[in-house]
């Protein structure tokens, strides 16, 4: 909700740290909220703030929680930011497991297929259960099928329908898979990630670049309250093997306290 370390909120801060980094042509983004009372005002608006911000841009908002409370209608996902154009869109709700043991929340993510240089390209933002391992393990799979799957389509397209909505929609295996995994490197959930799947694979785009380097901190420098075992990786850019060799760079913001994680910027240069 763009609160910082200093317990200040300001999405204007997060933009600007944004636009410091190099804002380029996709902006992922995630723990977006808006509120709207019971005469349909808005009373809490990120995404418009965030569109407002960033005029050049086209917003994709998905809220994974949808609720009325309190007589207010409260939404909370993750949004992508796009100028490039986009080919194709889905939201995907994330499987949510019955566990009894920890407290828990809804969780989405969002897919945005791209034209860049008329490439097309998949890229998917997405924030991961924290509290639940079981919850967590099931979004891992789920993701992994959805890349699977699509991988899948992009080699063997599905028949032509005819006009309208049975369009042949645009496949591709090129897929960048990024956002707050809540997951270490190395973990079990990490490895199933990383791991091959009936052809289709992600290679995670730090050690791709920076080999037998351990991974730049994305938590935990500022805030040691929430993150008591101290600076640590959660966030993430995976890469399908296509684009992997298009990787020009990778970085990590360590220095701003304007939220809880670190903002984390990928360059590539698709052929």
């Amino acid at each position: 909700m763009a609160k910082g370390v200093d317990d200040v909120t300001s999405i204007e801060r997060i933009a600007g740290v944004i636009e410091e980094m190099g804002s380029g042509d996709v902006i992922c983004c995630q723990e977006v909220g808006q509120e709207i009372d019971a005469q349909g005002r808005l009373l809490l608006d990120q995404p418009g703030e965030l569109q407002n911000l960033f005029p050049g841009f086209e917003v994709f908002y998905g809220a994974a929680i949808d609720r009325f409370i309190d007589g207010k209608r409260l939404r909370f996902g993750n949004i992508m930011l796009s100028r490039l154009p986009v080919l194709s869109i889905a939201h995907h709700r994330l499987p949510q497991p019955a566990d009894t043991e920890t407290p828990n929340m809804a969780r989405q993510a969002i897919e945005l297929i791209v034209a860049w240089k008329g490439v097309p390209c998949r890229i998917m933002s997405t924030h991961l259960e924290y509290f639940s391992s079981i919850q967590r393990a099931a979004q891992v799979d789920y993701l992994r099928v959805v890349y699977r799957e699509a991988c899948a389509r992009a080699e063997s397209p599905s028949l032509e329908g005819g006009p309208g909505y049975y369009q042949g929609a645009p496949e591709t295996r090129n897929t960048i898979l990024c956002g707050d995994l809540n997951l270490t490197p190395g973990s079990a959930h990490y490895q199933k990630i990383v791991g091959e799947s009936h052809g289709a694979q992600l290679l995670d785009a730090w050690p791709t670049l920076n080999p037998g380097q351990e991974h730049l901190p994305t938590c935990g420098i500022f805030d040691r309250v929430q993150w008591s075992e101290g600076p640590h990786c959660r966030d993430y850019l995976f890469v399908s093997p296509e684009i992997a060799g298009s990787l020009h760079g990778m970085s990590v913001n360590t220095q701003t306290d304007a939220s809880d994680h670190q903002p984390v910027k990928l360059t590539l240069g698709l052929n």
